[in-house]
């Protein structure tokens, strides 16, 4: 059966996700957005089913017409549902996030949940020196950087810089470059390395982005940011180096650097 023909989704079943959800100061866009969502990841919700149309859902569920529209295009944007034009919203293959990141775990103010990361690879090189490199110790085979672009839920976007010394990195150099998409780098170390991080420890302040950095982040040259700087350890061996910027943006930053339960 092709997806123009599946018949919609029993409304029933996104209702009763978005009745759980009702609790004071949550919007509703973002209601109906969880609702979805809970509903997909419990499989309640599958690829190529079809939602209800947009106005019958908004009066199934007592809400605007603007209200689940604001919904299902955030959605779409992470993949969650598919919107064709004239035909009807389906749900999707919803992107796969970094599982257990240690520092990009970012709260919703609305629903005190962590907020999906989306890790993008922009590159990956051997550099002879960085600006801390005394952090990691001398490597006479200089360092590895790799730097990449955090989206979080598709909402803001925050850039990093990985150094690492080359002579007990250099597979990943090798590593097919999907590889290292939407991953947690440290699990990266540890299963292609044989490095785990056992600590990690940082500062923070305010800068001014570069152009090259603004770019990246989708904002201004010249827009203040948060760069946490954050040296990681295995064994009180001292093994990466990251800059992390952070422009502003209305949620929480967990900041305590330990990695979520294994």
């Amino acid at each position: 059966m092709s997806r123009e023909t599946l018949p919609a989704v029993p409304a029933a079943t996104i209702r009763k996700y978005f009745h759980r959800l009702l609790q004071p100061g949550l919007s509703k866009h973002a209601q109906l957005r969880q609702s979805v969502i809970q509903a997909v990841e419990n499989g309640e919700l599958v690829p190529d089913e079809k939602l209800p149309p947009e106005r019958e859902l908004g009066v199934l569920l007592g809400i605007s017409l603007g209200t689940t529209q604001k919904a299902l295009s955030g959605l779409a944007t992470d993949g969650y549902v598919i919107r064709k034009q004239g035909i009807g919203t389906f749900i999707g293959q919803p992107k796969s996030s970094i599982r257990k990141s240690w520092h990009y775990r970012f709260t919703d103010l609305e629903t005190g949940r962590h907020l999906p990361v989306y890790a993008h690879l922009l590159g990956r090189s051997i550099v002879d020196t960085f600006t801390r490199a005394a952090q990691l110790g001398p490597d006479p085979e200089g360092y590895i950087r790799i730097d990449r672009s955090i989206s979080v839920d598709d909402r803001f976007y925050c850039y990093s810089e990985l150094y690492l010394p080359a002579s007990r990195f250099q597979p990943l150099l090798d590593l097919p470059r999907e590889k290292l998409e939407n991953v947690n780098l440290k699990e990266i170390l540890e299963t292609e390395c044989g490095y785990p991080t056992t600590e990690a420890k940082g500062g923070a302040r305010l800068v001014q982005l570069d152009a090259r950095v603004a770019e990246s982040m989708r904002v201004e040259s010249g827009s203040w940011a948060l760069r946490i700087d954050i040296l990681g350890k295995t064994l009180d061996q001292p093994i990466s180096y990251q800059k992390m910027f952070v422009p502003p943006a209305n949620c929480d930053l967990d900041m305590d650097f330990v990695g979520p339960p294994r």
